[in-house]
């Protein structure tokens, strides 16, 4: 009889041992596949995050070249009118009437350019620089700054126009900005002509020999 219920014992002992095992088992299993699974959702959810944000750092370079090159056909207006510039301010323009009225045309367009293409481009340094283009095209032609030299302030207004003009080339490429470059005092006493401080070939424009 002893030895029976040693028997019993024993396989009861087993099987609990079996029984135990396999639950550890189980358990373990279930831990690993539990941790697994999150581990893949975290990096599902990373990736998700980290494409979703390229996607929209693209957009935003897309939308800015888009803008830039909006604005730059509101400048190239501009910039056939700037002669004139100097006449918006006087009652009897020096050149033409018809110069006179499309110089302002183009400075209403170049205007309205920042509240329009320009809150598409991101980068506030170029934002900036259009807006104080601006408004030196509003002191010298709506408010008459510099109007004591006309050709030096023409020449002025012109070459921040096409240092703005190259910078929006850089937005359109989606390289960084050329330097920050201080615009002209308009009202200043110097004869000479502003240029900006890193003059090189980017700047000149050849239809003009500037």
């Amino acid at each position: 009889m002893t030895d029976w219920n040693d028997l019993i014992s024993q396989a009861l002992s087993a099987l609990l041992g079996t029984v135990v095992g396999g639950v550890i088992t189980v358990f373990v299993a279930r831990w690993q596949t539990d941790k697994t699974i999150s581990a893949q959702t975290q990096l599902a959810a990373e990736q998700y995050a980290a494409s979703a944000q390229l996607a929209r750092a693209e957009r935003e370079r897309e939308n800015s070249a888009v803008a830039a090159k909006q604005l730059l056909e509101r400048l190239a207006d501009l910039y056939a009118w700037l002669p004139s510039l100097p006449d918006v301010a006087l009652e009897n323009p020096r050149l033409s009437e018809h110069a006179r009225v499309c110089c302002a045309d183009a400075m209403e367009s170049v205007r309205r350019g920042m509240f329009t293409e320009l809150f598409s481009i991101t980068d506030t340094e170029m934002r900036e620089r259009y807006r104080v283009l601006v408004r030196l095209v509003y002191d010298a032609g709506r408010r008459g700054a510099g109007g004591q030299r006309p050709e030096r302030l023409i020449r002025d207004v012109r070459n921040y126009l096409r240092y703005v003009q190259v910078s929006l080339g850089f937005v359109i490429d989606g390289e960084p900005l050329p330097v920050h470059e201080e615009p002209p005092i308009l009202d200043r006493d110097s004869p000479a002509v502003w240029l900006p401080s890193s003059s090189s070939v980017t700047w000149s424009d050849p239809a003009d020999g500037s």
